[in-house]
């Protein structure tokens, strides 16, 4: 793709996109890594950032990808820009951070990879199958609560008559950690195991 097509989409959608992440498009327009990392392309940009609601957000930045998991990849809408924030697609606060990569082309020769607290990259390490293993003490309320947060799509009265013979599996395809800072956001650390 080439950089009068990336120029042309910039000002018709009003964004400021990075020079670096504009020269990463035109050499890859949307990429999937098998590390689950995905690139959307030009074309996808748009329809995304207005899906995720980044506009309202965090409207000096642009979404660029997400890791397959719950990740969103934002960078500041300046030309000079090379940090990529990598933020809790529930929490785009920039001031916490899952990750700061501080250059984009030097993330990028690395593979793209996602670091957890201890350096080691999370990619396949650690995902596995979200389950309840204590009922709330709020009862229903709290079943609602773990509902929301963990983005469930089952109905209450489900969760409910499931959450009756625990384990229950809620969801599959997490992280732990994203599962541990989302227990702990909602007060409820201890209740589910990843398996």
């Amino acid at each position: 793709m080439d950089m009068k097509t990336i120029d042309a989409y910039e000002e018709k959608y009003k964004y400021e996109l990075p020079l670096i992440h504009k020269e990463f498009m035109s050499k890859y327009d949307g990429l999937s890594l098998d590390n689950g990392c995905t690139f959307y392309s030009l074309e996808e940009l748009d329809a995304v950032n207005k899906e995720l609601q980044v506009n309202i957000y965090q409207p000096d930045t642009i979404a660029i990808g997400n890791d397959g998991g719950g990740l969103v990849f934002l960078m500041k809408q300046e030309k000079e820009a090379k940090t990529v924030y990598l933020v809790d697609a529930c929490d785009y606060d920039l001031g916490s951070p899952y990750q700061i990569i501080q250059d984009f082309n030097e993330w990028m020769e690395k593979g793209f990879e996602i670091e957890d607290i201890d350096g080691e990259d999370i990619r396949g390490v650690d995902y596995g199958d979200l389950y309840l293993i204590k009922m709330p003490k709020e009862g229903v309320k709290g079943l609602v609560t773990i509902k929301r947060a963990f983005n469930l799509e089952i109905s209450t009265g489900e969760l409910l008559q499931n959450s009756k013979s625990l384990p229950t599996k809620l969801l599959s395809n997490i992280t732990s950690s994203k599962a541990n800072i989302i227990a702990e956001k909602i007060g409820m650390p201890g209740l589910f195991e990843i398996r």
